[in-house]
């Protein structure tokens, strides 16, 4: 018997589009899960999960569910450390309604703070702290010493540690948030040397914090 064929359906451009199968699906997964998987493996599952389409919205609900419910996702990460579990509920919050409102409590949790998308201000924080830091080492004439630098320093460390890690992103931006309260009272004594990068940490703070889900939490 042949292998089932994934199913071809019109786009709104009227060009056929492959679907994705189920079979087509846990091939993948298991490449990813195997031991030893190397990036690609984990790269190619995560990007198929991203855009499961098994045809109708209800298929792929119900699919998407039953491997959150499996546990096989949890620790699974994909490109950058991109939590497979998070893209799967992110693939669920973009079916829409009444797919949205399925998704549990403690998967809605673990997606605000590892969510996979690149509009989230991870990489606005990195930018923002990089450059007044930047600024206040080596463009000006005199640096901060001793605490100060080593507020600036860590100013940058946190920020960057949170955007690289998604799981740490609710500390780092707390973290980053209370360094910079520091480095703008460390201004009253080094001046803008700590006031920039203390200005730049109170805005990357919010860029760092997970954002939840309009009308959910």
């Amino acid at each position: 018997m042949e292998r089932q064929q994934a199913h071809i359906a019109p786009d709104r451009a009227g060009t056929p589009v492959a679907l994705a199968t189920p079979d087509a699906l846990d091939l993948a997964l298991a490449s990813a899960r195997a031991p030893g998987a190397d990036a690609g493996a984990r790269r190619a599952f995560v990007d198929q999960l991203s855009r499961l389409d098994l045809g109708s919205p209800r298929a792929t609900a119900d699919r998407l569910h039953a491997l959150l419910s499996s546990g096989e996702l949890a620790t699974l990460t994909g490109p950058h450390g991109t939590s497979a579990r998070a893209v799967a509920v992110e693939r669920l919050l973009a079916l829409g309604y009444p797919y949205a409102l399925e998704v549990s409590p403690e998967d809605l949790a673990h997606w605000q703070s590892h969510r996979p998308t690149a509009a989230d201000g991870r990489g606005l924080a990195v930018l923002v702290t990089t450059v007044a830091v930047c600024l206040s080492l080596w463009g000006l004439s005199e640096p901060p010493t001793g605490i100060g630098l080593a507020a600036v320093l860590a100013l940058e460390a946190v920020t960057v540690a949170g955007a690289v890690r998604p799981g740490l992103r609710a500390w780092a931006g707390k973290a980053v948030f209370a360094l910079g309260v520091l480095a703008c009272v460390l201004g009253l004594h080094f001046g803008v040397a700590t006031l920039l990068p203390g200005v730049a940490g109170l805005a990357s703070a919010r860029f760092l914090w997970p954002r939840g889900v309009r009308g959910v939490d």
